[in-house]
């Protein structure tokens, strides 16, 4: 009698788990680098380009900007920027204690602006550049790349 109580509970907690939706995000970032390093031609191509984006930590760059980052804004805006349709658009108002900021995410690029606390008005954007494949933050005529 004991085995099956302990069955039927496991068998429900193992359901109620595969049920539930992640938190985690989609890893776009990521995604698309990996995709990216499969387009190249040539198994033995897309080899070196692998081992050489582990060796330089490209790839630990990416998961760690789509972790902190985009799965972050995913998470708390249901959206991706990198998963964005070009004409999609949202907004948000993020609160950290004092400090509040409204952040608008496009594809590929979100707007930062801050709206309470310290330094209300400041404003900045990430931007993705395609070509160098990393993100650009801007704010005050200043550039900072976040990944390379």
């Amino acid at each position: 009698m004991k085995k099956a109580k302990a069955l039927l509970i496991a068998v429900i907690l193992l359901g109620t788990t595969l049920t539930q939706q992640s938190c985690i995000g989609s890893f776009q970032l990521t995604k698309n680098l990996y995709n990216w390093n499969m387009d190249i031609d040539g198994r033995w191509g897309s080899e070196m380009v692998f081992l050489a984006m582990n060796i330089i930590p490209v790839y630990a760059v990416t998961i760690l900007a789509d972790g902190v980052v985009l799965n972050s804004i995913e998470f708390w805006t249901g959206n991706n920027p990198l998963a964005m349709n070009d004409a999609e658009k949202q907004t948000r108002i993020v609160k950290n204690g004092d400090d509040s900021y409204k952040l608008t995410a496009e594809k590929n690029i979100i707007q930062v602006q801050k709206l309470s606390g310290d330094n209300t008005g400041e404003t900045g954007e990430f931007v993705w550049n395609e070509q160098g494949q990393n993100w650009v933050f801007q704010s005050n005529g200043q550039r900072f790349v976040l990944q390379q």
